[in-house]
């Protein structure tokens, strides 16, 4: 299983497809978010979710479990 967040850019500087303003993650959020179980835990990753206001983004993301 990857642990690696979706949003996060394969190419160089690592820009976070889940900004709004294509930000490239600090080393600290890197490390936190990024590249763990934990991405679903990321300031950015959550609102995408909410701006997206789809329930599908936060089951992407890994932040909504299923009943």
């Amino acid at each position: 299983m990857d642990n690696r967040c979706q949003y996060l850019g394969r190419g160089a500087g690592g820009v976070c497809e889940a900004s709004m303003t294509k930000m490239v993650p600090s080393l600290f959020e890197h490390n936190i978010y990024c590249t763990t179980r934990e991405h679903y835990r990321c300031p950015l990753l959550i609102a995408r979710s909410m701006r997206d206001g789809y329930r599908e983004a936060a089951e992407r993301a890994g932040a909504v479990q299923g009943r």
